[in-house]
């Protein structure tokens, strides 16, 4: 029998805008007295209801639901077994609820209450209510909200922002046991229908199940690109979302995301993704800017972040009123691991919490919310980062300030802490891990870093150690600690643990202790900011802060995605390569040895030395080839008095760790590494797509940027050359389906031209080399193809832009570089990542990938090319760290091209890190010989030591090739005479010649 059953559509917390299609389906609603006058001639209303000219295909009339809250539109419809319900509508905000639609069970009632189906759009989600609470995202993706500047509900003035969307509910078995239905919306401006989620149960107080698919059968759940999984991003309109931790339990991976600085609470949420990568947003769900996990053994619960989950998967939350702060870690009880945990807070609280009441019993007051009756932690150094308990006591660590790693027996709060190191650490844990220590034997390990090299600190039988590594990247150096992130020791599968710390994975052995100190390997480096990992699924999970939007405009919106992957990718990624050393600038007492230095799993391997004593130093280079403490003299290197000297480690080397050995009391003295093997095996396949430097015709080329305003799209203002070289502009939106369409915004895309740009280049080209110019230093990098001298059709490729949170991406001359901010030592501190002699002129991360601007026209989609649907414009689509297998970095240049030198000035810094093969050629125009002067700065601190001179006769051209293994990070040279002067370094991989 038909059921008369009244639809209404509601606007619950804005301006909704509403109009019905013309040409409707078979069996579809139809009433043309919505069209027809005196509007709303059978329709129910409620609210403020504002009817104005149509715009939607066909339609004359159109209404705007103007009160927030309280604004409905519906009307009593008798309905067949099988109906659909299709029509037109905008929206003007996504953050809140900005479309509510409701079909009830009978009657005339006019509220949710009675809904038999009842959605929303709200916060970048289409969402069913469903058994008392909102469900997971539906799969139809973001909307555009629409902009009417002058209120006039027209939306075609200067400033307005028109987004319509076609929507159709299509109900099948209504009013039967087997009734479900589909949804299904087009995109912005459009009339087919694209998007789909079908085979709905999802009543209103029953519980149902759903299916995603596009227009092309696709379903996102499956869409996988270099281990990203583009609709698992997730979003936040603060100016970051990381995610803080993931653990695999009660068969799902549970995941939280934080805020730059929530102590209170936010609205981040407590993830869930299942084996079919289906995301949820648990409705516990308090935010908060928080990073700890722990499993606590005895209760059989895992806590994330203030949530306690049991092995079913039901979730406890201590309130932030109850316990505020930035969680950054939780750690098994001291006195009573059976009930209680602690959790430590960044701001320096701590708290004793009850697993079973979760009753909280502060210890330390957290900085943000002092109280009088328990004072603020008493450790030096700032932004909390460690926190763990082990060999009966507890171990707290930050990383900003001062830094420091400091102990306590927890028997009396009101004695001091004992401050094991002021340096910046971070980590602490033990072969336990997230569950805890297992024995009080066990090892306690601590992450840390100082300017000298990435620390390991070792507490074994109660005895401290401390052991040295390599830095990859100098962008996780700063005095805030804000940019190290969350370095993680952490087991993932069958025993083996993987560690970061600065730009480099490694594996990490569970037997690590001081009596076997063998088995660190590192494993890559990379230009991600790792946050967690494990393994789920099959495979490594690991949770990414990619893309904040702190003082970033090119951001759009802060997101970040987490990605999936086994251990042969790691090798995909950069090659092992690092710096570091154990002593900078410090004084070493005679025979006294410095820390040990991680030297294995590097081929090529060099040591600098130097010393600012008035008297020769005899230095030892002793090692430890087993990691059981057997030390031996390997060779001795003596450095004249105020000198420098270096020393390569030979290929057939074998030893784990180095040290550093003095004859006599020695001043400033600098012993640092540099490390390296040889590059990853480029993959032009997976590049084949983007154009090469020099076509300059047949190209899709132009401006990339998320949109902001919770859109979650990206937005491209594209500049199509064709293959008669002449540029015509088009505007496109790629959305969360990845279907690059055609749009009309004619103000988003003046912004991207106008607000970024590509009118001017971020650096620039002599004669003889890049230049880079930050404040008053001038830095000089190589030159590749020479179409990177002049503009592109859509402008100067773009040079600086961040595309992982608080360090940038540099694109110059056909090399990409990692480039550190301002507080971790900004340009003198850059590295090169590939060299790509691509036609990239633009780059930006989006929903956890990388994209790129610059494909060939033609080129056909391969799962990393993505082609509008009117052909004529792609993007590419991969992740940050395939960069990698662009190229080795290589290039040609120096400081000097024909260039008018003075005697003794210093040229400026040229650079030298990160290349393979450097071979320099010297020639000059003086009539008699002149000396040159080669100096190299190894510690990127702008102190320079002389490397060697070379003497060049009047009229020739002489050629230096550094060895093999030999790196510093900066060159310069110098003259002894003034002269005109041309300095060329060729740099490539170790196989290729000039």
């Amino acid at each position: 029998m038909p059921n008369r059953i009244p639809c209404f559509i509601t606007s619950s917390l804005l301006h909704l805008v509403l109009a019905t299609n013309l040409p409707f389906a078979c069996h579809a609603i139809s009433n043309g007295d919505f069209e027809a006058e005196p509007f709303l001639t059978g329709w129910i209303s409620a609210g403020d209801i504002k009817p104005f000219a149509g715009f939607a295909p066909g339609s004359v009339r159109a209404v705007r639901l103007a009160t927030p809250g309280v604004t409905r539109l519906g009307q009593n419809i008798t309905l067949s077994a099988d109906w659909q319900l299709d029509f037109y509508f905008a929206i003007t905000d996504t953050t809140n609820r900005a479309f509510s639609l409701y079909v009830n069970a009978g009657g005339d009632a006019a509220d949710a209450s009675a809904a038999a189906a009842n959605l929303r759009y709200q916060s970048g989600q289409f969402q069913a209510y469903t058994n008392g609470s909102w469900g997971g995202d539906l799969g139809l993706g973001n909307l555009f909200p629409s902009l009417d500047a002058n209120g006039d509900g027209d939306f075609n003035d200067p400033g307005d922002e028109k987004n319509i969307y076609h929507f159709c509910f299509t109900a099948r078995d209504w009013g039967t046991p087997t009734a479900r239905y589909d949804l299904a919306r087009s995109e912005a401006n459009a009339t087919n229908l694209t998007r789909f989620a079908t085979n709905l149960t999802r009543w209103h107080n029953t519980s149902g199940g759903v299916s995603t698919s596009s227009l092309a059968d696709k379903n996102l759940s499956t869409v996988s690109i270099s281990g990203i999984r583009p609709h698992l991003a997730l979003f936040s309109n603060y100016g970051e979302i990381g995610m803080g931790a993931l653990v695999p339990w009660a068969d799902r991976l549970w995941i939280v995301t934080y805020p730059p600085h929530n102590a209170n609470g936010s609205s981040d949420k407590l993830w869930t993704v299942d084996s079919n990568f289906t995301l949820t947003a648990r409705s516990e769900s308090v935010g908060g800017t928080h990073a700890n996990r722990l499993i606590h053994r005895e209760s059989q619960q895992l806590i994330i972040g203030p949530y306690f989950i049991s092995t079913n998967g039901i979730v406890r939350v201590i309130s932030p009123a109850a316990m505020p702060g930035r969680l950054t870690a939780s750690a098994r009880h001291l006195t009573d691991p059976k009930n209680r945990v602690y959790f430590f807070t960044l701001e320096n609280g701590l708290y004793d919490v009850d697993v079973n009441t979760l009753a909280v019993n502060p210890i330390y007051s957290d900085g943000n919310k002092p109280d009088p009756a328990h004072p603020v932690g008493p450790h030096p150094g700032r932004h909390g980062k460690g926190g763990y308990t082990g060999q009966g006591r507890i171990f707290y660590s930050n990383n900003g300030g001062t830094g420091v790693l400091t102990e306590h027996t927890g028997t009396n709060w009101a004695e001091p802490w004992n401050v094991v190191e002021l340096k910046n650490f971070t980590e602490i844990t033990s072969p336990g891990g997230i569950c805890g220590a297992t024995t009080e034997k066990d090892p306690i390990w601590s992450l840390g870093w100082d300017t000298r090299s990435v620390i390991l600190k070792l507490l074994d039988g109660c005895m401290w150690s401390t052991f040295r590594l390599p830095k990859a990247s100098y962008t996780h150096d700063s005095a805030t600690g804000w940019y190290t992130e969350w370095p993680r020791i952490r087991e993932i599968v069958d025993g083996r643990m993987l560690m970061h710390m600065h730009g480099m994975f490694y594996d990490f052995p569970k037997t690590f202790s001081a009596a076997n100190t063998a088995g660190i390997q590192p494993l890559c480096t990379h230009l991600k900011m790792p946050v967690d990992y494990c393994w789920w699924n099959g495979q490594i999970a690991m949770g990414c802060d990619v893309s904040s939007s702190i003082n970033n405009k090119w951001a759009g919106q802060s997101h970040s995605a987490p990605w999936f992957g086994q251990f042969s990718d790691f090798k995909k990624w950069g090659a092992p390569a690092g710096f570091g050393g154990p002593l900078n600038n410090d004084d070493l007492a005679a025979n006294t040895p410095s820390d040990p230095f991680l030297v294995t799993g590097f081929k090529q391997r060099v040591l600098h030395l130097k010393h600012s004593g008035a008297q020769p130093v005899n230095f030892t280079l002793q090692c430890d080839a087993s990691g059981t403490g057997a030390w031996v003299n390997f060779t001795n290197v003596t450095v004249p008095s105020h000198g420098y000297a270096w020393q390569l480690l030979p290929a057939d080397f074998n030893a784990v760790w180095v040290r550093i050995v003095a004859d006599r009391a020695a001043t400033g003295v600098t012993a640092y590494f540099h490390l390296a093997n040889p590059p990853v095996a480029p993959a032009p396949e997976l590049f084949a797509g983007l154009a090469d430097a020099a076509q300059s015709a047949a190209v899709s080329e132009g401006i990339i940027r998320p949109r902001s305003g919770n859109a979650r799209t990206l937005q491209f203002a594209a500049t199509l050359v064709g293959a008669d070289g002449v540029p015509t502009n088009a505007y496109y939106e790629i959305d969360e389906a990845l279907q690059l369409h055609c749009a009309t915004n004619t103000g988003a895309e003046e912004m991207l031209r106008t607000r970024f740009s590509l009118t001017d280049s971020d650096f620039s080209v002599d004669s003889a080399s890049v230049i880079y110019t930050e404040g008053t230093d001038r830095f000089r990098l190589p030159k590749n193809n020479h179409a990177f001298d002049t503009a592109f059709a859509s402008g100067w490729p773009r040079g600086k832009r961040e595309v992982v949170t608080e360090r940038a991406l540099f694109n110059a001359h056909g090399t990409f570089y990692e480039l550190p901010y301002e507080g971790s030592g900004g340009f003198r501190h850059v590295r090169p990542v590939a060299t790509h002699n691509k036609r990239i002129t633009d780059f930006a991360s989006w929903r956890g990938m990388l994209a790129l601007a610059g494909v060939a026209a033609g080129m056909p989609a391969d799962g990393h090319i993505f082609r509008s649907t009117d052909g004529q414009a792609a993007l590419w689509f991969g992740d940050v760290d395939d960069l990698w297998r662009m190229g080795a970095p290589a290039g040609v240049g120096g400081p000097w091209n024909n260039t008018t030198v003075v005697a003794d000035v210093p040229s400026d810094p040229y650079l030298m890190l990160g290349y393979e093969r450097k071979e320099l050629e010297l020639s000059h125009t003086a009539a008699q010989s002149v000396t040159f002067i080669i100096e190299v700065d190894f510690t990127a601190d702008n102190a320079w030591c002389e490397y060697t001179r070379i003497i060049v006769p009047p009229g020739q051209t002489v050629k230096h090739l550094f060895p093999a293994g030999y790196n510093a990070h900066w060159v310069r040279l110098k003259s002894d005479a003034a002269t005109t002067a041309t300095a060329t370094f060729t740099y490539g991989s170790a196989g290729s010649s000039k």
